[in-house]
Parts: structure tokens; C-alpha cells; sequence
């Protein structure tokens, strides 16, 4: 069990995204597991629910989407300027 304090997941893939550079759920899972390791939460799945959630509330915007080698739609998401002024607040 990791004992370090650590933001919540929703709260660190949503400042993954503060450098505005376009990222999709494979990557920001390479990126958060190694800062979540072991956690079971930290799945593709509920990434991809995190993604869709700061979406809805206008923190992200879906950038594109794209077919992957195995068929699979894949969606790019970038923060909007409501996200980025929110972050910023946040700091």
C-alpha cells in the first residue's frame, strides 16, 4: 500500500493536461500508474470515465478520435480555457 499522499486520480489526470498538449486514455495511464502503483481504480476503464466526466462538467474538450490498430475508436481530449482558468484557481 502506497502511503504517500496523493491527489485524487480525477484531480491528477485533469493536471496532466494544464501544459494544453492533447493526450488520450492509453497515455495518461502510462502516465499516472506509475504514481498510483498498484492501485486497482487506476484501470484504462476508469480513466476513460474520469475523461468522460471532466468533459461533461466543460474542463476537457474531445480534440478528435482516431481508429488504433486493433479497430478500437480512440478519443483525444484538450483541456478548454474554462479548464485551465479552473486549474489555475485550483493552484
Amino acid at each position: 500500500m502506497n502511503m504517500q499522499a496523493q491527489k485524487p486520480l480525477k484531480l491528477y489526470i485533469a493536471d496532466l493536461f494544464g501544459n494544453g498538449e492533447p493526450l488520450d486514455v492509453k497515455g495518461i495511464h502510462e502516465l499516472v500508474s506509475a504514481y498510483y502503483p498498484g492501485e486497482k481504480y487506476c484501470s484504462l476503464s476508469t480513466i476513460s470515465e474520469h475523461l468522460k466526466s471532466l468533459k461533461a462538467v466543460g474542463i476537457l474538450h474531445e480534440e478528435g478520435s482516431y481508429l488504433d490498430d486493433a479497430g478500437e475508436l480512440v478519443s483525444v481530449y484538450r483541456i478548454s480555457e474554462y479548464g485551465l482558468d479552473k486549474l489555475h484557481k485550483a493552484q
